[in-house]
């Protein structure tokens, strides 16, 4: 239910929303500066490009999401105080791409992993920013998913103003790696190939209530943070 680019741009600036984010595993993420934009898991794939397994995968293409790019209305990491579930780092982008091109942009009512095969396409997604502006305040803010359907392409690159890494602060303690200093030597890597990225790059910095260090280290066994920062 393709909604008005320039309508979505307005209602969020009436909403206090002046960025949009989109948070993914390291090497994810290096597939993304490597190529200069977002993608979606599907272009990756049909690409030939690198991307982390997610739980989501198998659903993502049952529900024809997988060739779209999710982004969030707010940085789940600080608005949670815990990590992002879908990896450690976060392209913080500009809405301006709202009113600045014309995408084909459907926004949900919920995550497709909590959809059915019996529910209608009303029932997934808003019919209209008219709807999603009179519903705002009984959807939850991560309910509500900016989805770019059916991405084939690098985009958006030009419109993102940080990167922003977690550290987790977690050792392999059986191989001794630094799980952040190795991501920021991967992600130095990727840089290469992109090198105007880099300054957009800054460490997360979380307020003393939130509870991602804790998480890392207690909940997350190494598999995990491998798969994440690796």
């Amino acid at each position: 239910m393709k909604l008005n680019n320039t309508e979505i741009f307005k209602l969020f600036n009436d909403k206090g929303i002046f960025h949009l984010y989109h948070s993914n595993t390291v090497r994810t993420a290096r597939t993304f500066i490597e190529q200069g934009g977002l993608l979606s898991r599907g272009a990756v794939e049909s690409m030939g490009l690198e991307q982390t397994l997610q739980s989501s995968d198998g659903i993502d293409k049952i529900f024809n999401v997988w060739n779209d790019i999710f982004l969030d209305t707010v940085d789940l990491h600080a608005y949670f105080n815990r990590q992002n579930l879908y990896g450690p780092i976060l392209f913080k982008l500009s809405t301006r791409f709202l009113n600045e091109n014309e995408f084909n942009i459907w926004i949900t009512k919920s995550n497709p992993i909590h959809w059915n095969q019996n529910m209608a396409d009303e029932e997934k997604y808003f019919s209209s920013v008219q709807e999603l502006s009179d519903n705002w305040d009984n959807y939850q803010r991560q309910k509500k998913m900016i989805t770019i359907k059916n991405n084939s392409s690098p985009i958006l690159m030009e419109y993102v103003e940080e990167i922003i890494i977690d550290d987790p602060g977690v050792m392999n303690p059986q191989t001794g790696l630094i799980f952040f200093n190795q991501a920021i030597k991967d992600l130095r890597e990727s840089l290469k190939s992109n090198p105007p990225l880099r300054n957009r790059f800054r460490l997360r910095t979380c307020n003393g209530g939130c509870y991602c260090r804790d998480n890392y280290l207690r909940q997350l066994i190494i598999p995990e943070l491998n798969r994440l920062f690796l």
